[in-house]
């Protein structure tokens, strides 16, 4: 079974119109509103807001224009500046933010163009653009019977859930896969989540993220899979760091991690590093990130027969500008007399 967001689609599309270029005279916008078209002239911003959403559900918000590098803000129910984001990712131009409905069910928005920072309007750029809101709750797992899609062969994220900033990626990407033609990518760029939503999606503990030791966790992507498993049965799968944090010294050390939890047993609960910026910077990578881990084997050994979830992710550190991501593939549950050659038996390496 293919598990993907739950959403509540939002259905129409909206034109812009002024005066909405500040946040007192911003654009209410109908219930049910999805899309908006608007256009921007020179000095101008456009503050809009979006009611009647869920609170506690999360979005996802984007702004694309053939015309200009656009800016996008967000903005509590007193008008104070929430995030700013004026490129979802190193290699895209185009803003991007996430988040949760805040409890009034109000989204407050505002469209500029790249470095107004502050949303005052200062820049002498034009044109149309189109404003996309997605709304969708926070994605649970159903349990397989077994480990499924671990070489992500189905093309598709048949028997995942994921959140974030997610892709299935072929060679054509520059690196891997280690099995088969497709291999998963997660990254720090686009429509990442902050640590406490990914922490809350994983089932992890609030800080958690935080409580590895590499510094302020601001926000990533992670895929998970809830399966049944029996004592001593060997988890592995293949992964590789990549980076453009490259600049020595590395002072904001993204890093990978992988957390594996019992729904059986709450005493089992297991979260680790895979590594972080700081070892990728050897490697140039021949992908869309300049540095690269190569690709490691991580092994598990499950404790007692029960349902388990992997979870397995990548966060930013100390900032939300320069990307990270991971690449996972050949993801394979073995009972210990068929493991594959060459696999050793340990609790965990990597």
């Amino acid at each position: 079974m293919s598990l993907s967001f739950a959403t509540d689609q939002l259905a129409s599309i909206v034109t812009e119109s002024e005066p909405n270029n500040s946040f007192a005279t911003r654009q209410f916008l109908p219930f049910g509103t999805s899309t908006v078209d608007g256009e921007l002239s020179s000095g101008d911003l456009d503050f809009l807001t979006f009611s009647g959403l869920a609170p506690g559900s999360l979005f996802t918000v984007q702004v694309n224009s053939q015309s200009f590098d656009p800016l996008l803000g967000w903005l509590d129910d007193s008008g104070n500046i929430q995030a700013i984001n004026d490129d979802q990712s190193d290699n895209n131009v185009l803003p991007t933010l996430t988040g949760i409905i805040p409890e009034s069910g109000s989204l407050n928005l505002a469209v500029s163009v790249t470095r107004d920072i502050e949303l005052t309007g200062e820049h002498f750029q034009s044109g149309a653009y189109t404003l996309s809101l997605e709304e969708f709750l926070l994605p649970t797992p159903s349990i397989n019977s077994t480990f499924i899609n671990g070489d992500f062969e189905t093309g598709d994220w048949t028997g995942w859930t994921t959140l974030g900033s997610t892709s299935l990626e072929t060679a054509v990407f520059g690196s891997g896969p280690t099995k088969g033609t497709f291999q998963s990518l997660l990254s720090t760029g686009g429509a990442k989540f902050d640590d406490s939503i990914l922490e809350k999606f994983l089932g992890l503990n609030a800080e958690s993220l935080n409580n590895l030791g590499k510094g302020n966790a601001t926000g990533g992507s992670a895929i998970q899979q809830t399966f049944t498993a029996k004592a001593g049965d060997i988890l592995t799968f293949d992964w590789n760091l990549l980076t453009n944090e490259v600049l020595p010294p590395v002072s904001y050390p993204d890093f990978a991690f992988v957390s594996i939890n019992s729904q059986s047993d709450d005493s089992i609960s297991f979260l680790s590093e895979l590594a972080d910026a700081s070892t990728a910077t050897s490697t140039i990578s021949s992908t869309q990130f300049f540095g690269e881990t190569n690709f490691h084997t991580f092994s598990f050994t499950i404790p007692t027969t029960g349902i388990y979830t992997l979870g397995v992710g990548v966060t930013d550190v100390g900032d939300t500008t320069i990307n990270s991501g991971l690449l996972v593939d050949n993801i394979t549950l073995n009972s210990v007399d068929v493991l594959p050659f060459g696999t050793e038996a340990n609790t965990y390496y990597f």
